[in-house]
């Protein structure tokens, strides 16, 4: 409907030359360059760079809808070039070039709204060309909207309401391709750590039983715990990617044992074992809950290293496990930190709305909030008096008998 609705404004307003053509590919490689030439140039007008320095000169004097660079340059990098040229005022979305080596970088392209795709090497053809089209798809909804917005200033209401509906479907469409995106990431870490898990677990299996040292024992099964609750968040990372959906295990469980599975996997996290923590989840003593208990566990592991990143050595967080008056479940996670300003909570729990500048991805809160949702619960930040942050989970409790 919203692409209808653009079609038509622009043939109203007889808005064209929206797009040139032209893609600008950049490799040190001169062999990657003829390659890549070699099946663009028969759809698009084709610009050649061997460096970052010589792309930024290209950019200076010709309009381009696409960049495709390599993302390890000497000299500069894709990451780095594509910043440059967004700087310098190009719009062009940047497709990357790389291998999952390449993860901070990759990272960093994520939260970096200009970088549109990156292609795992060795990509093919095809995905090359379907990448340019859907970047040059997206530049076109982008140019669209920002000239509608200056012919449409001073227009009626109906007409600023189709406005707005641009700029939601052009968020919409960088906000699906940087999921799919960090869903293709995960899916490259989560392959190598889960051959690395295999190993680990073998020399669990040999060295635990013949340790002398029980404390060493515990500790090997603990950080194999850690390990196996990242491998599940990253798994379902990528499964929410490509599916829009969570995959839910379901078994009646003791909320008392989320909060103790948890607190087992923070105890390999320096950073918390530094804080003074409070745990209070009696055993036995809360109504069974129904659901996936390991993705419960992501999500308070989540607000658990969270709440440790933003307090201090000695600092106090509580986690806890009650009832309510109404018979619901709540689990809480609270610190006597700095707190979460207002305007931040907003939009906590929206998709890339990290609040740790370039150490995140901003994907943690986001998906602890589905996983709650598809519980049938609600996640909330709230203010805590004294200051500080709280956050809450509140889901129902299961029927028995059903």
């Amino acid at each position: 409907m919203v692409g209808a609705t653009l079609n038509n404004l622009l043939r109203e307003y007889a808005v064209q030359g929206l797009l040139t053509g032209t893609i600008l590919i950049v490799d040190d490689e001169l062999p990657n360059l003829a390659v890549l030439a070699s099946f663009l140039d028969g759809d698009y007008t084709v610009h050649e760079a061997g460096s970052g320095a010589e792309a930024l000169e290209i950019a200076k004097t010709t309009p381009i809808d696409v960049v495709v660079c390599d993302q390890r340059m000497p000299g500069m990098t894709g990451v780095e070039l594509l910043h440059n040229l967004r700087a310098s005022g190009v719009d062009a979305p940047g497709i990357i070039l790389t291998g999952y080596t390449d993860t901070p970088a990759l990272i960093a392209a994520i939260n970096d709204a200009q970088v549109f795709r990156f292609l795992r090497k060795p990509w093919q053809p095809e995905d090359v060309l379907t990448a340019v089209a859907a970047a040059s798809n997206a530049v076109m909804y982008q140019r669209a909207a920002a000239r509608l917005l200056n012919l449409l200033s001073d227009r009626t209401t109906e007409l600023q309401r189709v406005v707005t509906e641009l700029r939601s479907a052009q968020q919409s469409l960088l906000q699906l391709d940087r999921l799919v995106t960090t869903g293709r990431l995960a899916a490259g870490i989560t392959h190598d750590l889960r051959n690395a898990m295999s190993s680990l677990v073998m020399v669990e299996y040999e060295v635990t039983g013949k340790l002398s040292d029980p404390e060493l024992s515990e500790t090997i099964s603990v950080g194999l715990a850690g390990l196996r609750n990242l491998l599940e968040s990253l798994e379902t990372m990528n499964q929410y990617a490509k599916q829009k959906q969570l995959a839910m295990t379901m078994e009646y469980f003791d909320p008392a044992r989320v909060v103790r599975d948890a607190l087992t996997v923070m105890r390999m996290d320096l950073n918390f074992r530094a804080r003074t923590v409070r745990a209070d989840a009696p055993p036995e003593t809360l109504p069974l809950v129904l659901g996936d208990r390991q993705k419960l566990v992501q999500v308070l592991v989540n607000l658990l290293r969270n709440a440790a990143q933003a307090t201090r050595v000695d600092d106090h967080i509580w986690v806890k496990a009650e009832a309510t008056a109404d018979g619901q479940v709540r689990f809480s996670v609270e610190d006597d930190g700095p707190g979460i300003a207002a305007e931040v909570r907003d939009r906590l729990f929206e998709a890339f709305a990290s609040t740790k500048n370039e150490q995140g991805v901003g994907m943690g809160l986001y998906m602890s909030r589905l996983i709650v949702e598809n519980h049938k619960g609600e996640l909330r930040c709230l203010e805590r008096a004294g200051g500080g942050a709280r956050f809450e989970i509140t889901i129902p409790p299961a029927e028995l008998g059903t």
